[in-house]
């Protein structure tokens, strides 16, 4: 069934169904000259003590009901050589594990619905090459600690009452929350928006939700008239976060090394940790151990959220500034294998800053641009265009060129390269660059 559009009371109302529903509500919306814009607002939960234990047998469910498909699905392949579909386990074998275990009927149905979907999507990802193949989820690794639960009926809402923030979630109420700096409920949710998601996530006796929310905008138009001051260009790298600039103009931006910063008091929390009582066989700690734990979850959460915090302000403002974001491809994930730069490289977080960036540019209608990541930006003279091999030596931090004499910066260099490489990958594009 086709997917249609319609502007009732000033708000867009669709009808339909679709394998990729945000490209066929697109295509609806062509008439209106407008796009469906998704995106995620994280709140962090204040739960009393009921509705922590509430939270605690949702994600128990769901994760249940999970690691129950996966070895089914893994059991029906074995015994008749085909594939047991989710829609079938829906179907039939999730009323039946309902009966069996009376637990399961205190979920919510969209977590348990959701669970599958999950392992359904896991094994698609792995025929494709995406991923490796589904995992059980464990209740001490992230994977096992969270749920899904979907939009339906208002089951799912930001409200206000007595002046304190509160989100309505099925089968545990309203929570309290913290109200992010700078909102208020009604500019979470702004008229026109709708949940269609909300993620639980649960660290220690940490617990957040990420609701997915759609609004109907008006198409940007991108842009295809640039002045060379509105382009920047990136190296990014270890021992500096990145060398920006554009033409004839570089700043260096420090890396804040947020791991080797934090690493002293983490380990010192770990080994503390360490020396507490744990029972490996029954998986359980002394009230010590607890308290250790949670100490130490502290640290390592502060550490994802100074990351956070600096790499949303940079793209922030790269984003408000410029029109046309250059920088390379980089392999992360063959990089990482380098085990004596994977601490660092993983501290950097690239590949997160590079989505920061992404999203906050194609939204206004700019341009988000990744040279190949096979072009030699450290190697090629930015004058000349000689490549010198021994540059290839990450040792290497400055060098001459043996042809044109041009004295080179390492990262200054690579930064100057990609630069004129997103230039013309914009000239390509039919993009006019006034100078």
């Amino acid at each position: 069934m086709a997917v249609t559009a319609a502007k009732v009371n000033g708000q867009f109302q669709f009808s339909g169904r679709a394998l990729n529903i945000t490209e066929a509500k697109n295509k609806a919306l062509e008439p209106y000259n407008c796009i469906v814009h998704d995106y995620g607002i994280v709140l962090e939960l204040l739960p009393d003590d009921a509705q922590m234990q509430t939270l605690a047998q949702q994600i128990g469910n769901a994760r249940f009901v999970r690691n129950r498909y996966l070895s089914d699905r893994k059991d029906y392949y074995q015994a008749t050589k085909s594939s047991l579909s989710v829609n079938e386990y829906k179907a039939h074998w999730l009323p039946k594990l309902k009966e069996d275990f009376s637990f399961l009927r205190l979920s919510d149905k969209f977590a348990l619905e959701a669970a599958l979907e999950h392992v359904d999507t896991g094994y698609k990802n792995f025929f494709a090459g995406r991923a490796k193949f589904p995992k059980f989820a464990s209740r001490w690794k992230p994977a096992g600690n969270s749920y899904t639960t979907k939009y339906t009926n208002g089951n799912i809402a930001i409200l206000e009452e007595r002046g304190l923030p509160y989100v309505k979630l099925p089968k545990v109420g309203k929570i309290r929350f913290i109200l992010p700096k700078g909102q208020t409920v009604a500019s979470l949710i702004p008229p026109g928006t709708t949940i269609l998601s909300a993620v639980v996530k649960r660290e220690t006796n940490h617990c957040t939700v990420s609701l997915q929310v759609e609004a109907v905008i008006p198409k940007p138009e991108q842009l295809m008239e640039l002045h060379m001051r509105d382009i920047l260009a990136a190296d990014m790298g270890i021992k500096r976060f990145a060398v920006i600039g554009g033409q004839g103009w570089e700043e260096e931006i420090e890396n804040p090394r947020w791991i080797r910063l934090h690493e002293k008091r983490l380990r010192r929390l770990q080994q503390s940790l360490s020396r507490k009582q744990y029972d490996k066989k029954t998986h359980t700690g002394s009230k010590n151990w607890q308290k250790a734990k949670r100490r130490v979850a502290a640290e390592q959460r502060k550490i994802k959220n100074q990351r956070k915090d600096f790499q949303h302000k940079l793209s922030h403002k790269i984003a408000a500034r410029y029109s046309a974001f250059l920088c390379e491809d980089l392999n992360i994930k063959g990089m990482v294998k380098n085990h004596k730069l994977a601490k660092e490289i993983s501290s950097v977080a690239w590949g997160q800053f590079f989505t920061m960036v992404r999203y906050k540019m194609q939204r206004q209608g700019k341009w988000f641009i990744q040279v190949d990541r096979w072009y030699p930006s450290s190697q090629a003279c930015s004058c000349c265009g000689y490549k010198n091999p021994k540059v290839k030596n990450l040792a290497i931090r400055a060098w001459t060129c043996p042809h044109c004499g041009a004295y080179h910066d390492r990262d200054v260099n690579a930064k100057d390269n990609i630069f004129g490489q997103g230039i013309r990958s914009l000239e390509a594009a039919g993009v006019t660059i006034a100078a």
